[in-house]
């Protein structure tokens, strides 16, 4: 039940293109969280690996130290298994197998509350541990589901045919207080999901800001000054029709192929604006489909190499690449000069390397790599756990390498 759901966001309202920046955000946090939980069961789990010869040496077990041990041994192999899944899953587990380590604790704590004293036994204390942990991220009903589960475990765990006067007392108590306890978790993590959402929305604005700053620079550096100079040269050339009607019917034709790049200019943003279209038939369509769009429109050659099938890839790794290629392709028709560019797509070993490579003039790395199309590229890299490298000297062609990893 650990993280079995998102408890971060639910952000319905939010854009496609700015969704995996906030995935990432979020199973960070689920990762954080995680470890925060988990870690107080691994201490009760240090705590009877400690407790177990003292409780022998006092006659509290029931059974010997080495079954006392393997059994011990089964909740950790329990809990390791759960952590390992849950950081796979980036934080969060699915139902079902969540479920089965929620069973597989209860059962085990039950079985230690036999084995050393059953109604005497104090280790039904880690009741309230595990109740709290999995109350941190369960929903109502899967609370009251676990409620359920302890209740009857405790019961199976101190029940007898000739119970003594005291035993109602004692259990129907210490069951409702693990009840009450179960309810204030859960309206904790309920308040705790609240302002979770806030930070999420106060990162989403943040993302937005950043993306329409980009846009909005865009537009201006390149789109805004090649509608500009059209403009003065047109009206230039309203004034020469009549006197240098030559020499204006010049102007119309270099206008034409300026014009036509300030049109690519803004579908290239437009792209950027679009939400993420994933053909049907996998990455390696997707990026074919916008290589040739590419290709047609600037007239450079594009070298396309790429493994057929899945690369392992999660959804938002193959947007990263898609739009790492698009950004690199777009800063080759505008600035390299290049009558060729190469792409190549391919696993290596737990990671899939693109490499993005042209024959153009290069350009000197330093002073350019804070630049915003280059940090972006960066920035979509490493929030996957990735690297991008760029390797350009001028008059030496430039290179982008992106590595992530698969899953």
């Amino acid at each position: 039940m650990e993280c079995c759901y998102n408890p971060v966001l639910q952000y319905s309202n939010t854009p496609l293109f700015l969704r995996p920046m906030l995935d990432n955000d979020i199973k960070q946090v689920a990762l954080v969280q995680q470890w925060q939980i988990n870690k107080f069961l691994w201490i009760c789990l240090l705590f009877i690996a400690l407790f177990l010869p003292v409780a022998r040496k006092h006659g509290i077990i029931s059974v010997s130290l080495p079954v006392a041990y393997a059994i011990l041994c089964v909740a950790i192999a329990n809990a390791g298994l759960r952590t390992y899944f849950g950081w796979r899953s980036g934080g969060f587990n699915t139902d079902r197998m969540s479920w089965l380590f929620t069973t597989v604790d209860v059962v085990l704590i039950s079985v230690g509350v036999k084995l050393t004293g059953e109604l005497n036994s104090e280790l039904w204390l880690i009741y309230y541990v595990l109740i709290i942990s999995e109350s941190m991220f369960a929903t109502p009903r899967q609370t009251n589901a676990l409620i359920s589960g302890i209740v009857a475990g405790y019961l199976a765990a101190t029940w007898r045919f000739h119970t003594s006067p005291d035993y109602p007392v004692t259990v129907g108590t210490r069951l409702f207080f693990l009840i009450i306890v179960g309810m204030f978790a859960r309206r904790m993590s309920a308040n705790r999901e609240h302002k979770n959402q806030e930070v999420m929305r106060l990162h989403e604005q943040v993302a937005a800001s950043d993306e329409r700053a980009r846009i909005a620079r865009e537009i201006h550096d390149s789109l805004g000054h090649a509608l500009v100079a059209s403009i003065l040269r047109l009206e230039l050339c309203r004034r020469l029709i009549d006197k240098k009607p030559d020499e204006a019917e010049q102007i119309l034709r270099d206008e034409v192929p300026a014009l036509r790049a300030a049109w690519n200019e803004g579908r290239d943003l437009a792209f950027h604006l679009r939400p993420w279209e994933r053909d049907a038939a996998g990455l390696a369509q997707t990026l074919r489909r916008h290589v040739g769009r590419f290709s047609e429109r600037t007239g450079l050659a594009a070298d396309l190499d790429l493994v057929e099938g899945t690369l392992g890839l999660s959804q938002e790794a193959e947007l990263a690449i898609t739009r790492i290629v698009q950004e690199a392709l777009t800063n080759v028709a505008k600035h390299a000069e290049a009558s060729r560019v190469s792409i190549r797509l391919m696993p290596i070993g737990r990671q899939v390397t693109c490499s993005i490579e042209d024959d153009g003039k290069g350009f000197e790395l330093e002073p350019c790599a804070g630049s915003f199309g280059l940090s972006a590229m960066r920035e979509r890299a490493e929030k996957l756990g990735g690297s991008l490298e760029i390797r350009t000297r001028p008059g030496d062609g430039t290179n982008i390498e992106v590595e992530l990893p698969a899953r």
